[in-house]
Parts: C-alpha cells; structure tokens; sequence
C-alpha cells in the first residue's frame, strides 16, 4: 500500500501544481481561534469579577479545558438560583456558536444585567475545542466532529482514506465525474436551473443520471472508494442519548463515548435547577417547531416534542423572532443531539436554533436588490428544484462576491482521470460574516433576558392554621404558578424526566390525623392554582412547611408555636 500511495501522491503533485488555485475567503474568518477565545474570556472575567466566574467542567480528547461562563448576581451561589444555559460550538463547522455565546455573556452584562438577581446564566461558548482548533488551523475540510479517529470502512485502518485538498486552494470541495464507467454508476445530474447545483434526476420527467459525485480526494487502500475516512468523524451533538443511532459512524461506538459529551452530561445531571436552555448548531427547533404528532416505534416516545408543550414553543418561537430576528433556518436530524436530550430526559424547554438565517441581499441606494452577475441563459431555465440552496448561491453570488462556492474546474485526478472540483464551500451558509455578530448576539441576549421573564414563578400562599381544639389544627395552603412556563414540560411529567415539587408537613406522620404525609406537584400551568389541606395534631414546638421544589429552592414556614394563632 505505500508503494501505491507513492504513486499516487507522485501523479497528484504534478497535477496539483498546473491547477492550483487562490484560496477562497473561509466562512469564519475574523472569529475567535484558541488564544482569541481565551483572552476574551479572560476580559469578560477582569471587567465582571463580582458577577461572573469561570469554571472548568471538564477536558477534551487533546486536553483543552471545557469552560462555562457563570453569570450571577452572586457567583458562590449561582447554582441554588433558577438557571438558563446556553451552549455553543459543539458542531466543529459551526463556530458561530461560539462567537454567539461569548457575545451573549457581554451583552448580558451590559443590557440586561438585573436579570441576574433571579436567575443564573451560564454558557459554555466552545462545546468541541479540538474540533474548531482543527478546523481553523488546517484546510476547510467540513469537518464537524471532535479527534476521535474512527474505521469507517471497517478495513482496520484509520483515517487512510480521508478527504484531501486536491486543486489545493484550501478548501475540500466535490468532485464530479461525467458519463463515469460502470464501477461508479452516476446517481446525479447537473440540476437545469442552477447547473453547478447537482442533485437527483426526475426519472418521471425524463431526466438520466449523468455524474458520478464524490468527496474531494483519491482511493488510498483501493478498495474503489474515495474520502470514505473522513477526519474525526464523530460529533459531539450526535453522541447524547436520545434516540442514539447504533453502528452510525458520526454517533460513535456508543452513548457518551466522547469526553466532551459526557462532562456536559454530568454536569447538567447535577444542577437540577435549569429552566431553560438555548443550544447553537446545525438544529432548529424555533424558526420551524419540531413535531408534536409523531411518536417512535413504540408508539410512547415524541421524535420531537409532546403535544402539551406545542403552546408553550410557540410562545417561544414568537418572542424569538421577535427578539432574534431570524425568519429562516436549516434543519438537521435530531437524533443524538444534546438539545433533544436535554428536552426528552431532562425535561428542560430547549431552543435549538442556527442563530442565523439566510439573508435578503443588500438593498442600493436607489431601493432595489443587488442581482447577481447577469447570466443570458438564465431566463431560459426552469426553477432550480432546491429554491433554498439556490438562493443561497445567489446571495453569494450578489453580496459576498461568489465565496459561496467553489466554482467547477476541470482536474486530471491520478485515478478516475479528467473530473471538475468545485460545490458549495463548508459552513457558508452557517456561519455569518465577522460583521454581523455583534447585532446578532444582541438579539440572542434579548431573547434570553425574555425568556428569563417567562419562567415558572412558584408563590406559596399561607400556611393558614385553624385551631380544632385539643391541640389539633387544620392547615391550608396554595402554590400558584405566576409565570409564563408550566412548572415541569408534559415531556418531563411523561418521561418522569426531573423528581416533582414537594409539599409536607414537617411532622411526625402519626400526628397526621388527615391528609398525606407529602404531596407531589409535577404539573402547575401558568396562572393555575393547587391547594391542600391537612389536619394535624400541633407538636408543643409547632409545625414547618416544606416546600421543595428542585427547580428553585427549599423554602420553609413556620405555620403554628401555639394555639392562640399562626405565626410565619
């Protein structure tokens, strides 16, 4: 095999050197890379030492610490407040997340601190550091996972066959082969709306497949495929546990296998009080709901949300936009993701959201659109049959001078012979020019300090005591939810994801002559009201009420010393 990859790499230089090409501007040029990151925390840090702390929750693959920003009125007590957390850059080709979350905390800080005083936040902007570190440091190969080396051809070899920058210009792009032979049979045709999109031919229409597709790079071990190794291939938001893909190479060999996902799965496991959560990636749960309809094989489990939480979304989805700004968004599967899990096992409402849609292009001065290069042919062609992908193209086209994509040149490849390179650049259209951060973060902030506002406000009426005589005594009180979140999800009422608000008397259960030892709330919607009741026989030093809700606090009252009265 070394001989023959010497061969190869031989053929591929000389190729290399007649067709190489300038490199292409890279999505996130401008963002934070490792030292950047650390020294704007150290900022955020040194401006805010009495409101903020920085923890470490745990270590990467290559022994990068994992550091959530702790925003608190009082940061030695931030975690027995009601908290929201943000997490970003867990998907390595979307470091976005990042520059979102650390402009978040800012923001926060600057415009909203007094949320603070009732609730905690905190942000772990860089979920995958080693991925991003990759990323950033090398070729824009699209990678998206941590550096966890994985056989994806189940050959015993790693990493042999991995996508290579070919026409070296910086960026792993496609290759496509016309009218290839019968060992690659051609599954794609040049879409005829936007020929340099490729996609599936309308057999119905009498469209003929006529391209072979293939990832950027050269069959190594010569088993007939190409760039089937890829570099680190599993992610971190594919690696949680709710509905995890087995045998799925970006999942990995199985449920937190990844140290990254496991220390942020330990960590929330043991901080029972979070409200809420906003997760960056390539998801969206908050521009277009998920699913409240469609249940798993089993019949029990939502793929995405429970009916009873519709209402609640959508409430959410409106302050988004409202706060965001963000009309349009991609999608991935859900399957794996830490905001499904969060949501599912936790109970926890999450907004899982790309921070970022396509934009409208730049208007001129005179008010009109800024168009694209003119193209004669284009008034001829039928609409492309991806509208979105298409008009992504045309805003790099009109407004970002064609970075978009890797237009299609020809190539003489060492084994399949003359191909085009080209396709989409990775992270284009996930990650916003440097420029746009800062108003878009605001509009994350905003949103957060909202969504804050909304959530569940339990307040405890009474305890009320009337004396029966003989030292018994009947007690009443009421919980009522002033908030604009129900008390658990009915996600988390189904799945008995979080242990329920607890109300007792505390009190020797003999001397309970009516009413439980303790009562269970796991559902208070807002504005609904539950009351209880009991008859106690009153020890001689009176009687606390507990109310323990994991979600907030223990509050204690005292509800009797003495006959003549109630005292609280």
């Amino acid at each position: 095999m070394l001989l023959r990859f010497a061969l190869i790499a031989t053929s591929l230089a000389g190729a290399m050197a007649a067709t190489a090409s300038p490199p292409p501007a890279i999505p996130w040029e401008g963002y934070l890379d490792d030292d950047g990151y650390v020294a704007r925390l150290d900022k955020i840090l040194a401006g805010n030492s009495e409101r903020v702390r920085l923890e470490r929750y745990g270590t990467s693959r290559e022994g990068r610490p994992l550091q959530a920003i702790i925003l608190a009125s009082d940061p030695e007590r931030a975690h027995e407040r009601p908290t929201l957390l943000v997490v970003g850059g867990l998907d390595a080709l979307h470091p976005a997340g990042t520059e979102y979350s650390v402009r978040m905390a800012e923001r926060i800080l600057a415009d909203h601190a007094g949320i603070l005083e009732d609730v905690t936040v905190v942000l772990m902007p860089r979920a995958n550091p080693d991925g991003i570190a990759a990323l950033m440091d090398g070729i824009n190969d699209g990678r998206r996972g941590g550096l966890r080396s994985v056989d994806a051809d189940r050959d015993g070899l790693l990493d042999e066959d991995q996508p290579r920058d070919l026409d070296g210009d910086g960026v792993i792009t496609m290759m496509r082969l016309a009218d290839p032979p019968l060992a690659h049979p051609p599954p794609h045709v040049a879409d005829p709306g936007e020929p340099r999109m490729m996609r599936t031919p309308d057999v119905a229409a009498g469209e003929r497949a006529t391209h072979a597709m293939f990832v950027e790079g050269i069959d190594v071990d010569g088993d007939g495929m190409i760039g089937e190794d890829g570099r680190d291939d599993v992610r971190i938001d594919r690696n949680f546990m709710h509905l995890f893909v087995e045998h799925d190479t970006d999942s990995g060999p199985y449920q937190l296998s990844e140290p990254e996902s496991l220390a942020l799965a330990e960590w929330v496991l043991e901080r029972p009080r979070i409200f809420g959560a906003v997760v960056f990636g390539p998801h969206d749960w908050i521009v277009t709901l998920p699913d409240a309809s469609k249940k798993d094989v089993t019949g029990r489990t939502p793929i995405g949300i429970d009916g009873g939480d519709k209402r609640q979304y959508e409430r959410l989805s409106e302050l988004w936009k409202e706060h965001a700004g963000q009309v349009r968004s991609t999608d991935e599967d859900d399957r794996g993701g830490l905001h499904a899990w969060l949501y599912a096992h936790r109970g926890i409402p999450t907004v899982a959201t790309t921070g970022w849609g396509r934009p409208d292009p730049t208007p001129q001065e005179d008010g009109s659109s800024r168009e694209a290069p003119e193209d004669p042919d284009a008034t001829e062609r039928p609409k492309p049959r991806d509208a979105e992908g298409a008009a992504w193209l045309a805003w790099s086209d009109a407004d970002r001078d064609g970075t978009g994509f890797v237009e299609w040149r020809e190539f003489d490849h060492p084994q399949l012979g003359r191909i085009e390179i080209g396709g989409p650049v990775p992270g284009f259209d996930r990650n916003p020019p440097a420029a746009m951060l800062d108003e878009l973060a605001a509009g994350h902030a905003s949103f957060l300090a909202a969504m804050s506002a909304m959530r569940p406000r339990v307040v405890v009426e009474g305890p009320e005591v009337e004396w029966l005589g003989g030292g018994v005594a009947r007690i009443r009180m009421a919980l009522r939810n002033d908030g604009e979140m129900p008390l658990r999800t009915a996600m988390a009422r189904t799945n008995r994801a979080i242990r329920p608000l607890v109300v007792r008397p505390r009190v020797p259960v003999e001397r309970i002559l009516q009413g439980s030892s303790f009562e269970l709330v796991d559902r208070l919607d807002p504005g609904q009201r539950r009351d209880f009741e009991w008859v106690v026989r009153v020890p001689e030093d009176g009687i606390v009420m507990e109310v323990d809700d994991p979600g907030d606090r223990v509050r204690r009252y005292r509800a009797s010393t003495a006959e003549e009265g109630a005292e609280r």
